[in-house]
């Protein structure tokens, strides 16, 4: 929280979630799903969606650990309000088992009482990480004023 009486006053806003173990996104593509791992009142996650409670600029950073094995095509955006998000697009384009990849991206995005924001894949995958514990995807985002 920045000082009192300043545009950074007043209840944080942040949101982190996470994926372990496992990560599916269904045939057609659609949303990257979340577990929320923390929150705040003025950032919540709703369906794998972040809902924000209150309008203003946000920095959201996603990550998706791709393992060895797998084989996926796909494109990664951040989406608000149903429009893909300039700039946090990351194509993956792993079909050869070998090498991991990391797809990451991150973008500012004003948002309105009410607005979400989202991870979505263009296309259906299912990956596995080596064990349970393994962190295939996360996501952050922050509040950082009006």
């Amino acid at each position: 929280m920045g000082p009192p009486g300043g545009s950074g006053g007043g209840i944080p806003h942040y949101a982190m979630g996470y994926q372990q173990g496992m990560l599916t996104v269904p045939n057609g593509g659609g949303p990257v799903p979340f577990l929320p791992s923390v929150q705040s009142v003025g950032l919540l996650f709703e369906d794998s969606s972040l809902r924000a409670s209150q309008a203003g600029m946000y920095l959201v950073q996603y990550m998706v650990s791709f393992p060895v094995a797998a084989r996926v095509s796909t494109t990664l955006c951040l989406h608000a309000g149903g429009e893909s998000v300039p700039g946090s697009v990351c194509h993956v384009d792993k079909e050869n088992p070998g090498q991991p990849f990391t797809a990451a991206g991150q973008a500012l995005v004003r948002l309105t009482e009410g607005d979400e924001v989202h991870l979505h894949a263009s296309r259906g995958f299912s990956i596995a990480g080596v064990s349970e514990c393994d962190t295939l995807a996360s996501i952050t985002a922050f509040r950082l004023g009006a």
